[in-house]
């Protein structure tokens, strides 16, 4: 199954990103999302139901900068 392609949306709006797109934003498997979410210590998500799952753009990137390093010896925050 291919990424859904991500839409471009007004200035100031923060878009949804279902796991697919999350997983191709990030770099990370879908699976890996999927088990961070089970687990804890992953992006925070959008729970609409019980199987609808979003991430919202600001909430990747802050995950993803929260583990941003700048060398092998410095320790991750996660």
């Amino acid at each position: 199954m291919s990424a859904e392609r991500i839409i471009e949306l007004p200035a100031g709006c923060a878009p949804a990103l279902n796991t697919a797109q999350a997983s191709t934003y990030t770099g990370l498997a879908e699976k890996t999302l999927e088990t961070l979410r089970t687990r804890g210590g992953g992006p925070r998500f959008v729970k609409y139901g019980r199987k609808a799952v979003r991430y919202l753009k600001p909430d990747l990137d802050a995950f993803m900068a929260e583990r941003t390093v700048g060398s092998t010896s410095e320790p991750v925050a996660a």
